[in-house]
């Protein structure tokens, strides 16, 4: 009997992805949170949002639920599209 053996591994990718540019200031920019469903990641979010709003005169929030894993729907993109920075993340 012989036991055959799969490396799951494959060799690193390298990706070439750069962060986008740091906004100057955040007055009247609009803000976007993909809320992802994990428990609290949408109230820790709003409430980073609203700071933001209060020391830095941010403008607009727009919150949008991401109720499943995987990515948001294409309205959802749609409309954080329109946002100048967007909170994401998850709060296991």
């Amino acid at each position: 009997m012989s036991i055959r053996l799969y490396d799951p591994t494959a060799e690193p990718r390298a990706i070439d992805a750069k962060l986008a540019p740091r906004l100057a200031d955040l007055s009247g920019k609009r803000i976007g949170i993909l809320d992802n469903g994990k428990a609290n990641a949408g109230v820790l979010m709003l409430a980073v949002a609203k700071v933001l709003q209060e020391r830095y005169g941010a403008a607009e929030i727009v919150k949008r639920n991401k109720p499943v894993a995987g990515p948001p729907a294409p309205e959802i993109l749609e409309a954080l599209s329109h946002c100048d920075l967007a909170l994401v993340g998850s709060a296991d």
